[in-house]
């Protein structure tokens, strides 16, 4: 489901908010029974905590992050943040209240008592609650190769919850921002290096930041601003001029009217910005505000609002607008030329090829639907909410009944399933005379299990000779460049690289699929006239990074940066290629 917020968001796990006081606005505060604060744990050695941890790789960290701090990447775009383990709050809880609220659940926390085992569910309340005490190891990882001809090496570490990393010719810069609104840039000649920070929200407004590049000596920068006491969100996109002598100036691209934002982690908002290659025009994604198409209100703010004519697409301006107002009306984005692409779900990240067309990596939904990379055309229509993956969401036929015992596509541990999202007899109808474009084909060998329409079970397409709509499910593929320039060496030269942000250890709805993840794909990319698409192969070339969300191409080299939590920040690793 990432956001992160990415929606990244955004492409999450389920996320388990146990704080005694984090409530959302209306509820109140969240409090176990007596009967359960008088319960012991009887599972607290090491053997406990080893086995607790691994459970909150795969259920927990996703939202309340690495070390507990509440900042998981999922939890980016809800209106409360996940419960913080360090707080007193938190730890003035007895063993017993924090494992009923395990077992319970409360609104996006789905119960986990028909999920984990009665054991598991105490093994993971003594993890959490060592890891608010500072006492429990941490996740870690180290990149490695998987093929001999290539070089990681470590770069530097950056702030904590970057979202962004691009290039800048004019000076050798990498530059990198954060969900948080800081920009910072790297001057590649200057040893030691050092990142100074240029920007900060109070320069250009937008309190989360997803997106972010550069064109000559001027920055552009997409996300969001919450209204309406956050239950509302308004797009934004600014122009930052850079001086020669430091100073910047800046104006508003344009910003849109209030919509309504959701009180889950499927808002995954204004993200991906890139620069058209004649540089004539802006491209902007706008990520869906649900996870399948379903009525997300906020709690009644937004009555029936579903998916709203600002979302689940991609628009294009004319690089020099300015202060244009974007109004939420499906005909009036249309006859402005402004709505490029339609039934996106979230394309976190899109690059051009060589010849100038683009490509997106899009995640789908908490149903096992696989992934999407599209070749994305102006006026198609690429089918969500109504299919992803190539799979149709079953919403849409009358005579399915959200059922995991029948449909084993269906996960409830995803963050979907236990506020009934499912249930949706007034799911909408398909658009008259519509064709929806399909993904790619991806005939592998690496990232395409996917589960059997007929049977349920997980299947390995290479291995049946087949292919898959484009990922396995749940990847979050991110990062996608483009060796347009055909630097590098053979065998990689003029192929695509990408990243998934996800890793089957550490994710619910990934982990029945395979183990994988976290890791670099190679992909060639071909055009097949038969289809008037293209189709992938996929290698996997390295792994072990730690929620890689971008990258970028430098000549020989590719800058991977990693999210990292709200305190203890990620890496930047580059990948040198021959």
């Amino acid at each position: 489901m990432l956001v992160f917020w990415l929606g990244l968001a955004v492409f999450f796990p389920a996320c388990s908010p146990s704080g005694e006081n984090r409530t959302t606005q209306g509820e109140t505060p969240w409090r176990a029974p007596e009967s359960a604060n008088h319960r012991l744990n009887p599972f607290q050695d090491e053997s406990a905590l080893e086995a607790g941890k691994a459970v909150y790789q795969v259920y927990c960290w996703s939202c309340h992050g690495e070390t507990g701090m509440g900042d998981g990447a999922a939890g980016g775009a809800m209106d409360s943040r996940p419960a913080d383990f360090h707080t007193k709050s938190f730890l003035n809880q007895t063993d017993g209240a924090i494992f009923w609220k395990i077992s319970t659940g409360r609104n996006i926390m789905p119960s986990f008592e028909e999920v984990l085992s009665e054991q598991e569910r105490w093994q993971v309340t003594a993890y959490i609650r060592k890891l608010g005490e500072g006492m429990a190891e941490t996740l870690a990882a180290s990149p490695v190769r998987l093929r001999d001809d290539l070089q990681i090496n470590h770069y530097m570490k950056v702030a904590p919850r970057a979202v962004r990393i691009f290039y800048e010719p004019k000076t050798d810069a990498i530059w990198y921002a954060t969900f948080e609104g800081e920009v910072f840039r790297i001057l590649r000649s200057q040893k030691p290096l050092k990142a100074e920070r240029i920007l900060s929200v109070s320069d250009h407004g937008i309190s989360r930041l997803q997106g972010a590049t550069i064109q000559g000596n001027t920055l552009f920068l997409a996300g969001n601003n919450r209204v309406n006491d956050n239950k509302g969100t308004t797009g934004w996109v600014m122009r930052v001029s850079l001086d020669s002598d430091g100073k910047h100036s800046v104006t508003k691209v344009f910003s849109t009217v209030e919509y309504g934002t959701t009180s889950t982690p499927f808002d995954h908002g204004w993200s991906a910005v890139r620069v058209s290659p004649d540089g004539r025009h802006l491209f902007v994604v706008s990520g869906s505000r649900t996870d399948h198409g379903e009525v997300q209100d906020n709690k009644g703010a937004y009555p029936n609002s579903r998916n709203e004519p600002l979302t689940a697409a991609i628009f294009r301006f004319p690089i020099d607008t300015k202060d244009l107002l974007l109004e939420n009306d499906l005909d009036w984005l249309r006859s402005r030329g402004f709505l490029y692409a339609e039934g996106i779900r979230n394309a976190y990240d899109f690059d051009f090829d060589k010849e100038g067309n683009m490509f997106a990596v899009v995640n789908s939904g908490d149903y096992d639907q696989s992934e999407d990379m599209f070749w994305v055309r102006e006026g198609h229509h690429y089918g969500f909410p109504w299919v992803m993956g190539g799979l149709e969401t079953p919403q849409q036929f009358p005579d399915w009944h959200p059922d995991p015992e029948k449909d084993p596509f269906l996960n409830t541990s995803a963050a979907a399933w236990p506020q009934d999202f499912y249930n949706d007899p007034d799911f909408p109808k398909r658009p008259d005379q519509v064709v929806f474009s399909p993904g790619m084909r991806n005939f592998g060998p690496d990232a395409v299990k996917y589960r059997d329409r007929k049977t349920g079970e997980i299947m390995d397409a290479a291995a049946t000779g087949s292919s898959i709509t484009s990922f396995t499910a749940h990847s979050s593929p991110l990062g996608l460049n483009f060796d347009r320039d055909g630097l590098l060496g053979d065998p990689y030269t003029g192929s695509a690289l990408t990243l998934r942000y996800t890793k089957g250890t550490k994710s619910s709805l990934m982990q029945p699929f395979t183990t994988n993840g976290e890791d670099l794909l190679l992909l060639r990319v071909r055009y097949d006239p038969a289809l008037d698409n293209f189709t992938l192969n996929s290698w996997r070339i390295a792994e072990g990074f730690n929620q890689p969300v971008d990258a970028v191409l430098v000549g020989k080299e590719l800058y991977v940066i990693e999210y990292g939590g709200r305190q203890r920040g990620g890496n930047i690793w580059t990948v040198s290629f021959p």
